[in-house]
């Protein structure tokens, strides 16, 4: 799908410890090139290191390891805040309930955000990236989720289901002149023309779905 490398799991879910779904082990890295061609393998030597420490590893690894002078494009998709819900005992705040589980999984995700970004600033590439942020749907229907009082929730076609909080980043003020927030409507499509708009892309792409957010 033009991904030179990718690296996680198969499945919808899988343990953030044992990294099994049901009785399989779901965690590779996979590689493609012109010369080798497709290249799969199961990382089994990983087993019991917590997913959100693996997706931080990788992505220093690529960031550390890119040409500058060459464009980097990373899709982290990170396991928090999916179940099944679970997170280190250092990113609790309390005990109390399951929403205090789901606090420590979104924990666990900022942290590796602020990696992230710190590795890309050490790399000098963060003055030239645009940071995107967004999840796939709204939360399912149990005690560690919540969608705000919106209707339905993940699976349903209503708000609780498919409106989510989302934002754009660029510390480059060339990259992002126009700054602020909407409380339009905005699709799924609308990303790939925002992002072509902000590129400066339009003298090539013309007549696409979606709206220049």
């Amino acid at each position: 799908r033009g991904f030179v490398t990718s690296y996680g799991y198969i499945s919808g879910e899988i343990g953030y410890m044992d990294h099994e779904q049901q009785s399989y082990y779901d965690f590779y890295q996979c590689s493609y090139s012109e010369k080798e061609g497709l290249q799969f393998k199961s990382l089994k030597e990983d087993k019991g290191i917590y997913t959100n420490y693996l997706f931080n590893r990788r992505a220093k690894q690529i960031i550390e390891s890119h040409n500058a002078e060459q464009p980097l494009f990373i899709y982290l998709a990170m396991q928090s805040v999916h179940s099944p819900y679970f997170a280190p005992t250092k990113y609790f705040t309390c005990f109390d309930n399951a929403r205090c589980t789901m606090q420590a999984m979104l924990n666990s995700a900022e942290e590796l955000i602020g990696d992230v970004i710190s590795y890309m600033k050490k790399a000098e590439l963060w003055n030239d990236t645009l940071l995107i942020y967004h999840s796939d749907n709204g939360g399912p229907s149990s005690d560690y989720n919540s969608n705000g009082g919106l209707r339905g929730s993940k699976s349903h076609l209503w708000e609780g289901g498919v409106r989510t909080a989302a934002f754009m980043y660029s510390a480059n003020h060339e990259i992002m002149p126009n700054r602020g927030s909407t409380a339009c409507y905005v699709h799924s499509t609308d990303w790939y023309s925002s992002i072509v708009a902000v590129s400066g892309g339009w003298s090539t792409y013309k007549n696409v779905t979606g709206l220049d957010m």
